[in-house]
């Protein structure tokens, strides 16, 4: 019996007993390709406006093939095409999103594209031939491991900042509040610092423990539990960012340990398939969403006020409660029993593997150069660079090289609300993001002042020498610029 012997349908006719006898090899991979197929629905379940319509007919046809191509990737994660059609389906979404201002979401392009980059070397040098699945996941692991230390990387170096250090503002605090409030200590100034400083603590043991192959698992463990926690914590949508970590953690992982997970995954997949077939695999996730949608819906009667996106936020939330708990406790038990990890020395990476991750290393220095503010790991991070000020420790005044940060512009009218309504908030903009909406909407105008000078009711026409080209269109964001210090949390 061969695994695509295996019935597609099993329901009324007897266990398919014979499954387990299929010899399957380790396939580090397949241990990896249910995490990633988890984080691509986590990403896109987020994205509900997108899923309907509201974004276009493209955007819609590449939402949906992602969910796609993430379910038949449970269902067969050693097809390889299927695992390379969510990579590329994933980053077509992504080119079509273009300015993206999610940093997860820009991780997950990056590996998408190393893998894709890594796939495509592979098929040419085995002559067109069949692609060497134990060579992919040799490579792409390398890139894996090098995203997580740079996200670590950065997400202790953005944090160095004064208002990332106070317990009034800090991001970290407004983590720490909403998990705190059951208890009454979300005004705890010891707690409120204990969150401050445990972040760069934990980040930095798991930059350690990455390369630290042999204790590993102390590292894993605490990015486990903390990114298990911070969706939970309703802050933000935070279930595509932890579970794209989970997934970048499960390639990461020595191979001993991987070898434990893909037993383990292979022996859960085995029994539903012989009472279902190969479809049950998709079973307790489908009954997880039907009863954390029943419980939610309860609570709405209960609480009618609650908006659409809370309703669809508090699903997923439910959902990753379980999910993600369980992909935990999972991970946790495999880490301990590989502790201490045999170390088993893994073949070396061609240099151009690490291109992927030294230029989005490069990539996230560009608040601090000028550039954008934005999908850079400085999300949640209290940083601040914009008109050649910041507030981090280590500079006096921002090293730009580039100028859209000091083209920092006040509101004062204009046909566009949104943007009246922030300027009186108290918020700035770059110029640079007035000039993108009035080149999308060119009956739209504004009118703004800048360096003391009013510029009245500009277009796209009034400034079409000044308009952004395709370059700067596709990859500049830039966040509101807040003036008020200390400067509270925003993403």
């Amino acid at each position: 019996m061969t695994a695509n012997a295996i019935p597609f349908w099993n329901m009324g006719r007897g266990k398919a007993t014979k499954i387990r006898e299929l010899a399957y090899s380790y396939d580090g991979l397949t241990a990896f390709t249910p995490f990633w197929a988890m984080a691509a629905i986590f990403s896109i379940a987020g994205d509900t406006y997108g899923l309907i319509g509201y974004k276009g007919a493209v955007y819609m046809a590449l939402g949906w093939a992602i969910i796609l191509f993430s379910l038949l990737l449970f269902l067969y994660p050693r097809r390889t095409w299927v695992f390379l059609a969510l990579a590329g389906v994933s980053v077509a979404l992504y080119a079509v999103r273009l300015p993206v201002a999610s940093n997860n979401k820009t991780i997950t392009a990056v590996m998408d594209g190393a893998i894709l980059l890594s796939a495509a070397v592979l098929y040419l040098r085995s002559g067109r031939g069949p692609i060497d699945r134990v060579a992919l996941y040799d490579q792409v692991r390398v890139v894996a491991r090098a995203l997580l230390a740079i996200m670590y990387f950065y997400g202790i170096f953005h944090k160095i900042n004064t208002d990332f250090l106070d317990p009034t503002v800090s991001c970290a605090v407004g983590l720490y509040v909403p998990l705190a409030r059951p208890f009454g200590l979300e005004d705890n100034l010891f707690g409120r610092y204990l969150a401050i400083y445990a972040t760069f603590i934990i980040e930095g043991i798991a930059i350690v423990s990455l390369y630290w192959k042999r204790y590993f698992a102390v590292g894993f463990i605490l990015a486990l539990v903390f990114h298990y926690i911070i969706p939970i914590s309703a802050y933000s949508w935070y279930m595509d960012f932890s579970s794209l970590v989970f997934a970048l953690y499960v390639l990461s992982i020595p191979k001993p340990a991987s070898q434990m997970l893909y037993g383990i995954s292979l022996s859960v997949a085995n029994q539903l398939r012989e009472n279902f077939g190969r479809i049950g695999i998709l079973f307790p996730g489908l009954a997880l969403t039907l009863v954390t949608v029943a419980i939610v819906m309860l609570l709405v009667l209960v609480f009618p006020e609650r908006s659409f996106d809370m309703v669809v936020h508090s699903v997923w939330i439910l959902v990753w409660a379980v999910a993600g708990g369980a992909a935990m406790v999972v991970l946790t038990y495999v880490a301990l029993e590989n502790l201490p990890c045999e170390n088993v020395a893994a073949p070396r990476a061609p240099a151009w593997v690490y291109v992927v991750p030294g230029l989005f290393f490069l990539s996230c220095l560009s608040p601090y150069v000028g550039l954008k503010t934005e999908s850079s790991i400085n999300m949640f991070s209290n940083l601040h660079t914009e008109a050649g000020r910041t507030n981090h420790l280590l500079f006096t005044e921002p090293p730009y090289l580039f100028n859209y940060q000091n083209e920092v512009v006040k509101v004062v009218d204009s046909s566009r609300e949104l943007w009246v309504h922030q300027s009186q908030a108290g918020y700035y903009h770059i110029l640079h993001d007035l000039k993108l909406w009035l080149r999308w909407k060119p009956d739209a105008w504004v009118t703004y002042e800048r360096d003391g000078v009013t510029v009245t009711r500009a277009t796209a026409a009034s400034l079409a020498d000044e308009m952004p080209n395709l370059i700067e269109r596709k990859l500049l964001i830039f966040k509101l610029v807040d003036f008020s210090r200390p400067k509270a949390c925003t993403h």
